[in-house]
């Protein structure tokens, strides 16, 4: 699976945007650093010796990890 390039400062923008409609103003570069935590829990849960960073599949599985840390996190924020 080739890896692509990601525009993070967009992406965060539109979710902070998205969330201005909830009455939830956050700034884009905390939303972004948020991300980075929930990445940050999927690689504690495995030993080091373990993470595969050259393996595309391997990153994928991190991000969906921290893409659903994220969207759960954003659940209990607005409800």
């Amino acid at each position: 699976m080739p890896s692509y390039k990601r525009d993070y400062d967009v992406a965060f923008a539109k979710i902070a945007n998205i969330l201005s409609r909830y009455g939830m103003i956050e700034n884009p570069r905390n939303l972004r650093f948020r991300f980075t935590l929930c990445m940050q829990e999927f690689f504690d849960s495995i030993p080091q010796d373990q993470w595969k960073i050259k393996d595309s599949t391997f990153i994928k599985q991190a991000e969906e990890f921290a893409i659903t840390k994220f969207k759960e996190w954003i659940m209990e924020q607005i409800t």
